[in-house]
């Protein structure tokens, strides 16, 4: 509706700077009128004289037309709601997190102890209730030194053992050795500094406790455990597989964040 009613004054602007342009051009609309005197001159031109200029500008009609189109053209503007109405923003997406706590580490029994050992290396404590007594938890690993998966574990437990003992984790190798030259004292101690076993070693030559914690016919090399300060084993797996060795690690991180 706007700019209809503005077109119609737009025309009928311009119909006026028409007429008034030939009005001015024209002269005397009288054909009977007698020739003007020249005193009758001179009082047209003192009396016309001032407005000349704007009698100049509003008979050109295309000045006048550029004028009126402007004029139209900024009342369209003004009046243009679309121009006038802000951009809506566009509504951020808004994402939910959440944390899912991890699951909680059950209890899988309580620990045996340790007995009728041959002795201990890397370590002045005579049991492992003594070790137990001054840590959080105690990572207790059933190994040999011959044993090629038991090697396959240690640098995951010499890590585990960089980042946690200072925490309170203490590692305690249950050496059960296989074969007679594993049964040597001085083949462990050799062993276990080229292994970079620094953890103490608890010496169990006739294997009573590796048969004792793994009762029946079949004992694994190695097995692994971990028994929290109330003596519950909160972990207990075979063999040497990466992700049994990663499991490991992070229970280990969680029961201390959750001690």
């Amino acid at each position: 509706m706007v700019r209809y009613l503005a077109l119609g004054v737009l025309v009928a602007g311009l119909a006026a700077i028409v007429w008034t342009a030939v009005r001015g051009d024209g002269g005397s609309d009288d054909p009977a009128a007698s020739p003007a005197t020249a005193d009758d001159r001179d009082a047209a031109a003192t009396t016309a004289a001032a407005p000349e200029t704007t009698v100049a500008a509003a008979g050109d009609p295309e000045t006048a037309v550029g004028d009126a189109t402007d004029f139209v053209d900024d009342a369209l503007e003004a009046a243009d709601p679309v121009a006038e109405a802000p951009e809506a923003a566009a509504p951020e997406p808004t994402v939910a997190t959440t944390t899912v706590p991890p699951e909680p580490i059950g209890v899988l029994g309580t620990a045996d102890t340790l007995t009728n050992l041959d002795g201990w290396l890397n370590t002045d404590a005579t049991s492992l209730e003594e070790i137990r007594a001054t840590n959080r938890l105690t990572v207790v690993q059933f190994w040999t030194f011959g044993c090629r998966n038991c090697k396959y574990t240690l640098d995951a437990l010499g890590q585990l053992y960089t980042d946690f003992r200072d925490r309170g984790v203490e590692i305690v190798g249950v050496h059960s050795p296989e074969f007679s030259y594993e049964a040597d004292v001085d083949n462990i101690i050799e062993a276990a500094a080229d292994l970079g076993v620094v953890w103490p070693i608890a010496l169990d030559t006739d294997k009573r406790n590796f048969h004792r914690w793994q009762p029946g016919n079949i004992g694994y090399w190695p097995r692994v455990y971990v028994i929290d300060g109330d003596n519950q084993i909160r972990f207990d797996r075979t063999g040497d597989g990466r992700a049994t060795y990663e499991k490991l690690y992070e229970t280990v991180e969680q029961l201390l964040t959750q001690a």
